[in-house]
């Protein structure tokens, strides 16, 4: 079938009745209503289904564009931590232990993140879609899953500001494993090692610093 013939097939499903997946803005919106309970960490991995580990980089990566009150970007980093682990060994759907199942968001810190970052991940959403994806996908995926691991440590260090840029990193890696987007990925890279030479001199002058004054 020519690509064009795929495309009409996938459009007449839709038009039958075929389940087109919610994109993972609307979802997080969903979860922002001010008049809805605390919803759990494990009612949102249920929410997002398969794209579990996409959607959790894009909602804990994100958070640290919230301004927050100091050592918060501990809450958001030791989850993300466990998320990108997992995925850097090879899980194919994500675990939580039944602690972080019962870990809370508040709907205000949700609506605070989609009104920071919602019109652009709606955007990105739009423009995302499968290209450019290298293969083999597992070993693809496993490095993602590295590299974000290395964001999500970066995240966790209770350095003033020093959070958002990593955590920007992990949220674009999100949306790129979410809809299998080579370029997304690539931007992902980019903004990473942005905030690897970003925080080096950061680190670098506060390690100066210190020094001059011992």
């Amino acid at each position: 079938m020519s690509p064009a013939g795929s495309s009409s097939f996938r459009r007449s499903l839709r038009r039958r009745g075929g389940i087109r997946q919610k994109r993972i803005s609307a979802i997080l919106r969903g979860f922002s209503h001010q008049n809805r309970a605390e919803p759990t960490i494990g009612e949102l991995s249920l929410a997002f289904d398969t794209r579990a580990f996409g959607a959790f980089f894009i909602l804990f990566g994100g958070l640290n564009l919230v301004p927050l009150p100091p050592g918060a970007s501990l809450f958001f980093g030791i989850p993300l931590i466990l998320f990108t682990f997992q995925l850097a060994i090879g899980r194919h759907r994500l675990w939580l232990p039944q602690r972080v199942r019962q870990m809370r968001l508040s709907p205000d810190k949700i609506a605070l993140l989609m009104a920071k970052i919602g019109p652009w991940l709606r955007r990105i959403e739009r423009l995302a879609r499968h290209r450019y994806w290298p293969m083999p996908e597992r070993l693809l995926l496993s490095a993602v899953g590295w590299y974000c691991f290395v964001m999500a440590v970066l995240v966790t260090i209770p350095f003033p500001f020093t959070n958002m840029m990593p955590g920007v990193s992990i949220a674009i890696a999100g949306v790129a494993i979410s809809t299998r987007d080579g370029l997304w990925l690539l931007a992902a890279l980019l903004v990473g090692i942005a905030a690897v030479a970003v925080l080096t001199g950061v680190y670098g002058a506060a390690l100066f610093a210190i020094l001059h004054f011992v």
